[in-house]
Protein backbone atom coordinates (compact mmCIF):
# COMPACT_ATOMS: atom_id res chain seq x y z
CA UNK A 1 0.00 0.00 0.00
CA UNK A 2 2.81 2.43 0.86
CA UNK A 3 4.51 2.00 -2.54
CA UNK A 4 1.15 2.62 -4.23
CA UNK A 5 0.66 5.79 -2.20
CA UNK A 6 4.12 7.04 -3.15
CA UNK A 7 3.55 6.20 -6.80
CA UNK A 8 0.19 8.00 -6.72
CA UNK A 9 1.74 11.03 -5.02
CA UNK A 10 4.52 11.27 -7.57
CA UNK A 11 2.11 10.87 -10.45
CA UNK A 12 -0.09 13.65 -9.02
CA UNK A 13 3.01 15.81 -8.65
CA UNK A 14 4.08 15.25 -12.24
CA UNK A 15 0.59 15.83 -13.59
CA UNK A 16 0.35 19.04 -11.57
CA UNK A 17 3.68 20.19 -12.90
CA UNK A 18 2.66 19.37 -16.45
CA UNK A 19 -0.59 21.29 -16.20
CA UNK A 20 0.70 24.36 -14.41
CA UNK A 21 4.11 24.75 -15.94
CA UNK A 22 3.60 24.90 -19.68
CA UNK A 23 0.73 27.35 -19.55
CA UNK A 24 -0.11 30.53 -17.73
CA UNK A 25 3.39 31.93 -17.39
CA UNK A 26 4.21 35.12 -19.19
CA UNK A 27 6.85 34.79 -21.87
CA UNK A 28 10.09 36.38 -20.78
CA UNK A 29 12.55 38.11 -23.03
CA UNK A 30 15.96 36.42 -22.96
CA UNK A 31 19.04 38.39 -22.04
CA UNK A 32 21.66 38.55 -24.79
CA UNK A 33 23.74 35.44 -24.09
CA UNK A 34 27.01 37.07 -25.18
CA UNK A 35 26.55 39.65 -22.39
CA UNK A 36 26.87 37.08 -19.63
CA UNK A 37 29.98 35.56 -18.07
CA UNK A 38 28.67 32.02 -18.46
CA UNK A 39 26.71 32.29 -21.70
CA UNK A 40 27.92 28.91 -22.96
CA UNK A 41 26.97 27.13 -19.74
CA UNK A 42 23.29 27.67 -20.45
CA UNK A 43 23.19 26.99 -24.17
CA UNK A 44 22.17 23.85 -25.97
CA UNK A 45 20.14 20.79 -25.22
CA UNK A 46 20.59 18.68 -22.13
CA UNK A 47 19.69 15.02 -21.60
CA UNK A 48 19.70 12.70 -18.61
CA UNK A 49 17.41 11.27 -15.96
CA UNK A 50 15.59 11.89 -12.70
CA UNK A 51 15.20 9.57 -9.71
CA UNK A 52 13.03 9.70 -6.61
CA UNK A 53 14.97 9.11 -3.38
CA UNK A 54 11.80 7.93 -1.63
CA UNK A 55 10.36 5.43 -4.12
CA UNK A 56 13.21 4.73 -6.53
CA UNK A 57 11.02 5.67 -9.48
CA UNK A 58 12.99 7.23 -12.31
CA UNK A 59 12.73 8.34 -15.90
CA UNK A 60 14.18 10.27 -18.80
CA UNK A 61 14.75 13.99 -18.59
CA UNK A 62 15.62 16.66 -21.18
CA UNK A 63 16.03 20.39 -20.75
CA UNK A 64 16.86 23.72 -22.34
CA UNK A 65 17.88 26.84 -20.44
CA UNK A 66 17.57 30.54 -21.21
CA UNK A 67 18.82 33.44 -19.12
CA UNK A 68 15.88 35.84 -18.80
CA UNK A 69 17.57 38.43 -16.57
CA UNK A 70 20.95 38.93 -14.94
CA UNK A 71 19.66 37.00 -11.91
CA UNK A 72 17.25 34.43 -13.39
CA UNK A 73 17.24 31.45 -15.74
CA UNK A 74 14.19 29.85 -17.33
CA UNK A 75 14.37 26.06 -17.63
CA UNK A 76 12.10 23.93 -19.79
CA UNK A 77 12.09 20.27 -18.74
CA UNK A 78 10.45 17.35 -20.51
CA UNK A 79 10.54 13.78 -19.34
CA UNK A 80 8.67 10.63 -18.53
CA UNK A 81 7.26 8.83 -15.52
CA UNK A 82 6.94 5.01 -15.60
CA UNK A 83 8.23 5.13 -19.21
CA UNK A 84 4.69 5.92 -20.33
CA UNK A 85 3.51 9.21 -18.84
CA UNK A 86 5.16 12.28 -20.38
CA UNK A 87 5.48 15.54 -18.48
CA UNK A 88 6.59 19.11 -19.18
CA UNK A 89 7.80 21.51 -16.55
CA UNK A 90 8.80 25.13 -17.02
CA UNK A 91 10.52 26.85 -14.12
CA UNK A 92 12.19 30.17 -13.39
CA UNK A 93 15.30 29.61 -11.28
CA UNK A 94 17.15 32.29 -9.34
CA UNK A 95 20.91 32.50 -9.77
CA UNK A 96 22.27 32.32 -6.22
CA UNK A 97 25.97 32.09 -7.12
CA UNK A 98 27.90 32.56 -10.33
CA UNK A 99 31.56 32.40 -11.21
CA UNK A 100 33.48 31.52 -14.35
CA UNK A 101 32.41 27.97 -15.31
CA UNK A 102 29.76 27.56 -12.60
CA UNK A 103 26.17 28.67 -12.00
CA UNK A 104 24.18 27.68 -8.91
CA UNK A 105 20.39 27.99 -9.11
CA UNK A 106 17.47 27.74 -6.69
CA UNK A 107 13.71 27.88 -7.03
CA UNK A 108 10.35 26.73 -5.72
CA UNK A 109 6.74 26.38 -6.74
CA UNK A 110 3.58 25.85 -4.68
CA UNK A 111 1.70 22.75 -5.83
CA UNK A 112 -1.30 23.03 -3.55
CA UNK A 113 -2.26 21.46 -0.22
CA UNK A 114 -1.77 17.84 -1.31
CA UNK A 115 1.83 18.16 -2.47
CA UNK A 116 2.94 21.33 -0.68
CA UNK A 117 5.82 23.34 -2.13
CA UNK A 118 8.29 21.89 -4.61
CA UNK A 119 11.86 23.15 -3.90
CA UNK A 120 14.85 22.66 -6.17
CA UNK A 121 18.54 23.53 -6.22
CA UNK A 122 20.87 23.03 -9.18
CA UNK A 123 24.47 23.42 -10.28
CA UNK A 124 25.46 23.88 -13.91
CA UNK A 125 29.05 23.40 -15.06
CA UNK A 126 30.46 23.13 -18.57
CA UNK A 127 28.83 19.79 -19.39
CA UNK A 128 26.86 18.79 -16.29
CA UNK A 129 23.57 19.75 -14.69
CA UNK A 130 23.01 18.30 -11.22
CA UNK A 131 19.96 19.15 -9.16
CA UNK A 132 18.05 17.99 -6.14
CA UNK A 133 14.38 18.48 -5.39
CA UNK A 134 12.16 18.01 -2.36
CA UNK A 135 8.51 18.38 -1.58
CA UNK A 136 6.09 17.39 1.16
CA UNK A 137 5.99 13.77 -0.06
CA UNK A 138 9.08 13.23 -2.19
CA UNK A 139 12.69 14.09 -2.85
CA UNK A 140 15.07 13.21 -5.62
CA UNK A 141 17.74 14.13 -8.10
CA UNK A 142 18.04 15.27 -11.70
CA UNK A 143 21.27 14.59 -13.60
CA UNK A 144 21.93 15.68 -17.17
CA UNK A 145 24.77 16.24 -19.58
CA UNK A 146 24.92 18.60 -22.52
CA UNK A 147 23.95 16.98 -25.82
CA UNK A 148 25.02 19.90 -28.04
CA UNK A 149 25.54 23.62 -27.79
CA UNK A 150 23.30 25.50 -30.19
CA UNK A 151 24.30 29.03 -29.18
CA UNK A 152 24.87 31.62 -31.84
Amino acid sequence: MRAGTITSSLLVLLMGLSQTSAYGQAASQPVAQEDTVNAKLLCGNWKGSWISCKSGHNGRLKATFCRISPTQVQAKFTGSFCKVFPFRYKAVLDIVHEEDGLIQLRGSRKLGPLMGTFYYEATITENQFKASYRSKRDCGQWNMTRVACGCN
